[in-house]
C-alpha cells in the first residue's frame, strides 16, 4: 500500500496541473485576442486528457480549471497577454501532455 501512494499522489498533481492548465486557456482565449486558435487547441487536448482520466481524477482536474479560470492566475502566476502566449508556445504546452 505505501509504495501506490506515491503514484496516487503523481496522478493527483498531473490532474491538477492539466486541470489548471485548461483553466488558464480558457481565461486567455477571452483576454487575448491573438492567439485564438493555438488557444482553442491546447484547450481541447487538455479536455481530451481530462476525459481520459478515471473519475476521481477527473473530479481534481476540473476543481482546478475552475480555480484557475476564475482567478484568473495559473499556478499561481497571474495571467496576462505575455504570460497566456507564453503558455501556447509549442514547447510550453506540449510539455504537459507528452
Amino acid at each position: 500500500m505505501l509504495l501506490a501512494a506515491p503514484t496516487w499522489a503523481d496522478s493527483r498533481q498531473d490532474a491538477h496541473r492539466i486541470g489548471a492548465f485548461a483553466g488558464a486557456i480558457k481565461y486567455c482565449i477571452e483576454h487575448d485576442d491573438g492567439r485564438e486558435g493555438r488557444y482553442k487547441m491546447a484547450r481541447l487536448r487538455a479536455f481530451k486528457d481530462v476525459d481520459d482520466m478515471s473519475s476521481r481524477r477527473k473530479i481534481d482536474a476540473i476543481a482546478a480549471r475552475d480555480l484557475a479560470y476564475n482567478r484568473g492566475r495559473y499556478l499561481g502566476r497571474k495571467l496576462d497577454r505575455n504570460h497566456c502566449r507564453l503558455l501556447v508556445g509549442a514547447s510550453e504546452w506540449r510539455r504537459f501532455f507528452n
